[in-house]
Order: structure tokens, then sequence, then C-alpha cells
């Protein structure tokens, strides 16, 4: 192996553990497999020189060992800069010795806590935080295997965990203005003059951790709205001669270049740092909104990576059926493989250049459950983006690309030890039979014929199943048994539920455009939500006009299809005679079954703690 740097004997080696059995990686020998190698030459090298994954450990916290281990298989996928998003409104997650209570405060969330619980982390005590000692044992990790890291710290907006710790950060604002997340005084105060002192001491800090060339300082989705009324930002925009808030935000992003690039470093940020004024040259934005935004910060001289969210954002879903982000649409592996970071853009040759690389983006609101979420979230869809940040253009090919994923790397990823997704089945009712479409010819797919989730037991399907009762079926790919995918339904059949006449009875106010006429159309699209957070005491009853008979009652809270705000601490009544009422479950992560002995005149859902400090949502019940 010949290289012009290590990087490339690393690369290399990476295309030798390639052409071996997939068991080379899972670091034991077999004691009986024969080891070969095709006689081969191969010249290779990157289309990119940025070729990323960025992490965000705020919103969800991730231990260090989970951290190593992501790198190590950015590492066999040659990917090489790990950008890690370390703080935003949900935890500050990087020990600061100036500022100690930045991490001791600052870093969790619960009762008692200066942030309320979020995310689904419960009414509990949670978060976590790196100490600068763990921090130089990664960044050593990292660049042991050829990965330079690049931190986030997010500001000006996104910064709930500063002013919640440190409140004088903060606007001097009567009115608590939200953020489009919905947080409150979540915006560091352009108009203090102190408050960049702080911000040059944890710069200062920052930037004696990581050796590389870059520091992100975010600049996203700010919530002007607090600068609007602040005595301090509107004194400043005066002084100055600013007439918008891009222009504040211009005037925040250039200061912090100068305190960055005293510090031995350059600036990075979202594509929102683009809007307002000039930048320095040597500051990298990440186009997240738009390709469009890329193609803006190219063509203002500016070093960018391509990111955008409707191809880059793993945190949306993978399938309508999956958990997940929507906002950004469906995220497949095709699609994600699609993105030409240069595409049709008619950049001339200095521009293109400006184009430094392709990123993968995982952000964490909905990681914190099931175990594993992060790695079947960002597998298959990094080997993705590791291909597209690689191989030239005009030598990708889908359909090339996807069956070498499923007939080659699907074992190697097995044997590195991810827990990757797997492509679920796709079933359907014709002719009397059910009859499934494998999503590879050689995958194997087991199913039920009673509403169970299939497991490694369950039957193989080896051809049509006639049956009366398709409705009853469930079916799930499975990898060697260990890993499954998602638990399908037949797809083409109608899943009718009873819509029995009913009323809401509640003490909780509606939300505006979801009123609790939703919960009462039969429906299983909409959705009642609150107009404020959820607390002890609250409660909402579905009562029937008349008793209905059924033998199963799903109770489920939330926003369909999104999990998000539904019910964390509560539980799920019934009453067969319309005054008294029974418990019958707690509910787990929103959701409850209720069997009833008898006809059901109402139920009732019971909210025992507040809701992660948010709203909360409520669905139509699904009577069977």
């Amino acid at each position: 192996i010949k290289a012009s740097a290590s990087s490339g004997i690393f690369y290399g080696i990476q295309s030798l553990l390639q052409l071996l059995p997939p068991t080379v990686f899972s670091g034991r020998a077999t004691g009986h497999e024969v080891w070969s190698i095709p006689a081969v030459t191969i010249e290779d090298s990157p289309r990119f020189h940025y070729r990323g994954m960025m992490l965000d450990v705020s919103r969800t916290f991730f231990s260090a060992d989970v951290v190593k281990n992501y790198i190590d298989w950015m590492a066999y996928h040659k990917l090489n800069v790990f950008h890690w998003h370390l703080t935003d409104d949900n935890g500050w997650r990087i020990e600061i010795k100036k500022y100690p209570d930045l991490t001791e405060k600052g870093a969790w969330r619960g009762p008692g806590e200066v942030l309320a619980p979020s995310f689904g982390s419960g009414n509990k005590r949670y978060g976590g935080f790196y100490t600068q000692k763990q921090i130089k044992e990664i960044v050593a990790y990292a660049a042991a295997r050829h990965i330079e890291i690049v931190p986030e710290i997010d500001l000006p907006g996104h910064s709930k965990a500063v002013t919640a710790t440190y409140p004088n950060v903060a606007c001097d604002n009567p009115e608590n203005t939200l953020s489009v997340q919905g947080e409150g005084q979540n915006v560091w105060c352009v108009g203090k003059e102190e408050n960049f002192k702080m911000l040059d001491n944890i710069i200062k800090e920052i930037s004696k951790l990581f050796p590389g060339q870059y520091i992100h300082i975010g600049g996203d989705e700010v919530n002007y709205s607090a600068w609007d009324k602040c005595p301090h930002c509107q004194a400043l925009m005066a002084k100055e001669g600013m007439k918008s808030h891009e222009e504040l935000l211009n005037y925040f992003v250039r200061r912090m270049e100068v305190i960055v690039e005293k510090h031995g470093k350059h600036m990075a940020g979202w594509d929102e740092i683009l809007e307002g004024g000039a930048l320095n040259p040597k500051t990298r934005v990440y186009a997240w909104r738009s390709v469009e935004k890329g193609i803006e910060s190219v063509k203002k001289g500016q070093p960018t990576i391509m990111m955008p969210g409707a191809y880059r954002y793993f945190d949306m879903k993978q399938s309508e059926l999956e958990r997940g982000h929507n906002w950004a649409g469906i995220v497949s592996v095709e699609k994600a493989y699609s993105l030409d970071p240069i595409g049709t853009a008619f950049l001339d040759e200095e521009q293109s250049k400006l184009i430094e690389g392709v990123q993968g983006a995982l952000w964490t609101e909905l990681l914190g459950w099931p175990s594993r979420f992060i790695e079947y979230q960002t597998y298959p869809r990094l080997s993705a983006n590791a291909e597209a940040a690689w191989t030239n253009q005009n030598l990708r090919n889908w359909e090339d690309f996807n069956d070498r994923l499923m007939k080659f790397h699907y074992d190697r990823m097995y044997h590195m030890g991810i827990a990757f997704r797997i492509t679920p089945p796709l079933a359907k009712f014709e002719d009397g039979a059910v009859k499934v479409t494998l999503p590879y010819p050689w995958a194997v797919v087991r199913f039920t014929m009673d509403e169970s989730e299939p497991n490694a037991q369950s039957p193989v399907y080896k051809g049509d199943v006639y049956t009366d009762k398709p409705l009853k079926f469930r079916f799930a790919t499975f990898f060697r048994d260990e890993l499954k995918s998602i638990t399908v339904k037949v797809s083409n059949v109608e899943y009718e539920y009873q819509k029995p006449e009913l009323e809401i009875e509640t003490n909780i106010e509606a939300g505006k455009g979801n009123p609790t006429v939703n919960l009462t159309d039969g429906k299983q699209n909409t959705y009642f939500r609150s107009s404020r957070k959820l607390q002890a005491g609250d409660y909402l009853t579905y009562r029937f006009k008349t008793p209905v008979s059924t033998q199963k009652i799903i109770v489920e809270t939330g926003i369909p299809n999104i999990a998000f705000y539904w019910v964390t601490d509560g539980y799920a009544e019934v009453s067969y005679d319309g005054i008294s009422f029974l418990k019958v479950t707690d509910l787990n992560r929103g959701s409850a079954v209720i069997r009833p002995k008898e006809p059901v005149k109402a139920v009732r859902i019971v909210v025992t703690a507040p809701n992660d400090g948010h709203i909360g949502a409520f669905q139509d019940l699904k009577i069977e």
C-alpha cells in the first residue's frame, strides 16, 4: 500500500479490509475460515477532502464510549470529520473550567434543575457532560483514525442551557418570546459587552482542547423577537446604524470571527450566517436548509459544506411507517445517495473548489429510545453519504451501490457490531392470499397470524399464504435472526376502527388549530394539542354516547407518526358505568392498551407529572 500521506495508507487499509471476508470486522478469529483476496490493483483517491458526520449530544446525551464507537464506524467508511454538536437548548455537554455551572447546572434537566425535562427524558434527573480529560481522549482517539473533530457550541440562539444557568446572558426582555422550537429566553444578548468577554473565555478553553482548524458557533434559528424588545440590543442597533435583525446577527457573527481567529482557529456556522453582511473569507458555511443555500454561499466566496436536510438529515423518517421527523421529507438510503454536492449548479472551477465536501447529520430529539436507535438512524444512510463523499459522480450508480450494500456491506456492518436498519417487506392481500415482496432476493421474512410481533422463532415466508383474516398478519425482515426491520401489516387492506359518537371532557385548554373536536372526527391523522405545559392532575376523558363493545382499545398520545409531545407520565382509566373509573395501566411511551371486560362508557387519560416541560398532544382512540 502506497500513498502520499499517512491518511492515504489508512484508507488503503480500509479498502484491503473490504476485500477480505466480512468476519475480519468482528475482531475475533473464526478458526475455520480461509481468508483470501482477489489479485487486484486499486488506484483510488477521494472526491472531497471533507467527508463528515455530525452528532447532536445535547438533546440526547451519549457516553464517551458510544462516541468512540461512532468514530470507529466512521473511520471504516473513510470519513474524516466528526462534527460534534456539544451544546443546545437541552444541555451543555463540554466542561469549561472558568464557568463550572455550565455543566454542574446546564448539563442536567428534570425536577429541581434549571432545565425542564424534554424529549422523553422523563420526570427525573437526566443529562451528562464530557470532562476536558475525556474530550482530549476522544480527540486523540479520532486523530489515530485520521478524523478531525469540529466542535460546535450553538450561539446566539439555541442557548437555553446557558441562559437558564447564567440568566444575565439573556436579553432584558419582560416578554417571554419563543423560538421556533418553543423555547423562551434562549438567545444571547448582543447588546451586553460582557457577554463577549464570557464567549472569549469559553472559546479560549475550547481552542486548546481541539487541534483542528475550525470551531463551529451555530448561528441558526435565532429568535429575533428577543432582540426586538431588548433595550440593550436596540441601543446597539441605533449606535451602529443597523436596520434589521440580520445585520445584528452579522454583527454578532463578525465579533465571534474575531474571537475565534484570536485563538488560532477559523469560524464555521450554519447557513443563516450568510445573512446581514459579509463574512471573513475563511469562515466556513454549513448549508443545511437547501442545496441552493450552499450555492449561494459558494458564490459569495465562502468555503462550504453541503448537508441539505432533505438529503443529509438522518433524524428524518426512512419511510412513512418509521419513527422520525418529516419536515424535510422522507430521507431514504436512495434519497441520501442521490445527492450530487456540486450537481448542475454551473459553478466555475474556483467556485467548485469552495465546496469542500459533504456531511450527514443526526439530531437526537427522538433518539432516547429504543436502545441503539442512534445506529438504526445512521446506518446504512451514512454508507450512502460516505460513497457520495469519496467517489467521483461519474462512477456512482444507485443500483450498483444498493446491490453491494445488501450483498456485502450488511455483513460487514453486522460484524462491526452496528444495529443497522433492515428494509421491511411489502405485504399485500390479493386473490385470497397474502403475498410478500422481499426487500432483496435472499431476504428472510418471518410472519405471525395473530397480530403479535414476529421473532426469530416465527415461520419464514416461503410463498403465498391463503387466508380470510389478512388483518391479523404481521411481517418483518430478519438479518441473521438478530436484527430485524420494523413490523409491517398488509398494506392494501383498510384497517377500520370503530367510530362511535363521543364527547371530550378535559381541564386542558386547546392550542390554536388543534381543538378537542379533532378527537371526535374519527380521523387518525388529527389530534388535540394543549395550549400550555401539562401538569399533574390534568385529565382528558373520551365519553361515549352509547356503550362500546370491543376487545381492544389503543390509547395514543403525541403528534401522530412523529412521537412528539406525548404524555410522559400518566395512566389510562376505563369506566363501565360512566361514573366510576378503574385504572388499567400506566402509559408506556405515551401509549396504552385496554382490553375491556364489558361494554365501555368512557376512557380517561390522567397526567401524573409535568410533561417534560412541554405541551401535550392527544390522538383519537383506536377501537377495534
